[in-house]
């Protein structure tokens, strides 16, 4: 245990603790105390799972990327046959009275066939054909989740490409070139693929009047309950905007909310402090790790973790869009906890191994 990094193990304990005690709150406003009593069996599991990737060579699971990424691109292909349709949506396999979201798992396995690729190349510089393997690498476990659809979670598979392209050495002119493609990207993405509930989201964001009651009523009702929180906050499961139902998605999206009206600014200070310590360690790693493949996964894996806790956050506050990405170990769910927890015992992984002969 001493081998492993006792402050990422200590940020993420953290933000458990913050979790079972915000689950606890919404499933007494819901009614439904299998939310708490799940999220701590999740966050339990994904304890174990974190030794045991820790303790495993994450070299071996690089070499073993390739198997890893082709069976996730099948699963992901796969679900739109066998995956029920759910709010719309064929992002869950049903398992009994358990779902898994298979993208959670297709985000660790591109992951790392991205580092692996991309911790082949020996060059200081990246060439056109391994850019080009990358963004194909990324782009299509992204597309078969947008297609889901699921635009929350596709957006964290950008990060993992820009993050690759920038430890790899991607030249200035390129980054260019992608700005450029980025944008023509958007603009067809939003004549051609976003669906009108979520452009509406996006315009919605632009002008908080124009839609207060539909669209906007969410992102509304998240602000009043973050502001209402004050200081010190109204106390754990006494936030009015949580217990009297007004917050939507109080368990998932708008976890943070629920947090901030109960615990108010010191509480919400202390969580993003222990998310900063987390998303800090996971740099310190990469930087620490001793081969490229190493500090390639850890790159991309703070990148994605960054993300996640910047778009939520903002969207909890009103300073991005809503786009239905969840808080990691935060934010209910068991797919969402033990993919995090992978990816965190790899990264355990990659700091024990640091001073090892390779």
């Amino acid at each position: 245990m001493r081998k492993l990094d006792p402050w990422l193990l200590l940020a993420a304990l953290a933000i458990s603790v913050g979790s079972y005690l915000a689950q606890g709150s919404t499933a007494k406003a819901l009614a439904t105390p299998g939310f708490a009593n799940r999220q701590i069996v999740w966050l339990a599991v994904g304890g174990v799972l974190i030794l045991l990737f820790a303790f495993t060579d994450y070299r071996v699971l690089a070499r073993l990327s390739p198997f890893l990424y082709v069976a996730s691109i099948g699963v992901l292909a796969a679900m739109f046959v066998i995956a029920p349709v759910r709010a719309g949506t064929h992002r869950w396999l049903l398992f009994g009275s358990f779902t898994v979201q298979p993208s959670d798992f297709a985000r660790i396995a591109t992951i790392l066939a991205v580092a692996a690729l991309a911790g082949e190349h020996r060059n200081d510089l990246l060439d056109l054909r391994t850019v080009a393997r990358l963004a194909a690498m990324v782009g299509v476990p992204a597309l078969l989740v947008l297609l889901q659809p699921d635009l929350g979670t596709a957006v964290t598979f950008g990060p993992i490409l820009l993050a690759a392209l920038w430890l790899g050495g991607l030249p200035w002119r390129a980054w260019v070139g992608l700005a450029l493609a980025s944008l023509v990207v958007v603009a067809c993405a939003w004549f051609w693929v976003l669906r009108p509930y979520q452009q509406e989201r996006i315009l919605t964001f632009v002008d908080p009047d124009r839609a207060p009651y539909s669209s906007g009523y969410q992102q509304r009702q998240s602000k009043i309950a973050v502001g209402s929180g004050e200081v010190t906050g109204k106390g754990l499961q006494s936030g009015t905007q949580s217990q009297l139902r007004f917050l939507p998605a109080q368990y998932t999206d708008f976890i943070f909310a629920v947090w901030a009206e109960e615990t108010g600014f010191v509480g919400s200070a202390l969580l993003l402090a222990a998310y900063a310590l987390m998303v800090y360690r996971v740099f310190v790693i990469a930087l620490s790790a001793r081969d490229r493949v190493g500090a390639i996964f850890a790159g991309c894996a703070g990148a994605v973790l960054g993300t996640q806790i910047l778009v939520n956050v903002g969207m909890v506050t009103g300073l991005a869009p809503t786009t239905g990405i969840t808080l990691p170990l935060l934010s209910y769910g068991g797919s969402s906890v033990v993919a995090t927890c992978i990816v965190l015992g790899i990264l355990q992984s990659i700091w024990r191994l640091r001073y090892a002969n390779i």
